[in-house]
């Protein structure tokens, strides 16, 4: 009987079950090869987020607004009389003295029409001693209705007397004066008034002269929503470019609403009434008017028990949210993911904000993110 030999059969068998096995190792190598590699991918196209915590602080308010430095009063310079001119001095922009001859005027019309101002008087007097002379006869004849007529003449030439007399005393002191207009101020010249040959224009002043002595002022307008955050008798800068961009010190003293084309140059867009005119008293001795400048004024305010940054915060059609950073176990380690929270603001500034509810002081919000992100998307740290 002949013998069959199971040692190559056996050999074949154990030959084929370690290369399957080391078939489904490589598989299961490559699958988790695959799996990491694919992860690792992901991770590297998911968003990349920065977060920040809530944490007390204090909001700062800051006022701004430019405009103009002036003088915060002007005296206007004039004459009793019209005259015309003979010689002007100074012009626009001159800056002048108490006492400064401005403009001198031509004296011989003044001279002719006080010699007709006499002769007018004289001719009253005449006028009124004849009256006198009629009252006696009309008395004496017993005449009271003539008597009283009269008496009422007499009184309107008396007034008319009195008139001349006022006009006599102001030509005599003008030419006394030797007809000149002078500056009663140490100031600016702003406008004038004054051409040579011509008589000054009726209803305006020959001349304005800005008064140093009563100090500047500033003006400017601000969003209606800021001018919350001063008030009349702060104490606020003036930053003028001129003096090396020196910061002014100044007071508050009026808070307006603006009158169109009048004041500082606003800052920002709106209407009228969505804007108010801040007129700062200024004083010191390098400003001379006309100077351009910037108002800023800071307002601390109490202190808030959670601030975030302003990129924080969110809002859609829904309201105001923010996107929390949310952690969870996954077949690979840990993943974040962003989910929404909504919340409810109080006060903020230009860099923060303070969040009244929706979030504790343990949540990490997210500020930036590399892509736009929502409710649920997975996001990664940013190194």
């Amino acid at each position: 009987m002949e013998t069959v030999d199971s040692m190559p059969q056996s050999t074949g068998s154990s030959r084929r079950k370690r290369t399957v096995g080391n078939v489904i190792a490589a598989f299961a190598l490559l699958m988790v090869t695959l799996t990491l590699f694919s992860n690792t991918l992901l991770n590297f196209s998911l968003p990349q987020v920065t977060v920040e915590k809530p944490a007390p602080g204090f909001l700062s308010h800051e006022v701004t607004g430019t405009g103009t430095v002036e003088n915060a009063e002007v005296a206007e310079l004039n004459l009793d009389t019209r005259l015309t001119v003979d010689q002007v001095f100074v012009k626009v922009g001159d800056y002048v003295t108490a006492g400064q001859t401005l403009v001198t005027f031509r004296t011989e019309e003044t001279r002719d029409s006080l010699l007709d101002e006499e002769a007018r008087y004289e001719q009253k007097k005449l006028s009124i001693g004849k009256l006198q002379d009629n009252l006696i006869e009309a008395k004496k004849a017993g005449n009271e209705l003539q008597s009283r007529s009269i008496e009422r003449d007499l009184t309107s030439a008396g007034l008319e007397l009195q008139i001349q007399e006022r006009k006599i005393r102001q030509l005599r002191a003008k030419l006394a004066e030797g007809a000149k207009l002078v500056s009663t101020v140490d100031g600016k010249v702003v406008e004038l008034n004054a051409t040579e040959g011509l008589v000054p224009q009726t209803g305006r002043a020959i001349a304005r002269v800005t008064d140093q002595s009563k100090g500047y002022s500033f003006k400017t307008t601000i969003d209606a929503t800021k001018a919350k955050y001063v008030n009349v008798g702060d104490e606020v800068d003036v930053i003028v470019a001129s003096l090396g961009n020196a910061r002014v010190k100044g007071r508050l003293s009026e808070v307006n609403d603006p009158v169109s084309g009048t004041g500082g140059q606003s800052t920002g867009s709106g209407s009228a009434s969505e804007r108010k005119e801040l007129v700062v008293e200024l004083s010191d001795t390098r400003l001379k008017g006309g100077e351009s400048g910037e108002l800023f004024a800071a307002k601390r305010m109490p202190q808030s028990r959670q601030l975030v940054s302003n990129a924080a915060v969110r809002e859609d059609d829904s309201g105001k949210y923010v996107l929390l950073l949310k952690e969870k176990k996954g077949p690979l380690g840990n993943e974040f993911y962003a989910q929404r929270a909504a919340v409810t603001i109080g006060d903020s500034d230009d860099g923060k904000a303070s969040i009244e509810s929706g979030v504790t002081m343990h949540d990490q919000l997210i500020v930036s993110s590399s892509k736009p992100i929502g409710e649920g998307d997975r996001v990664m740290m940013a190194q």
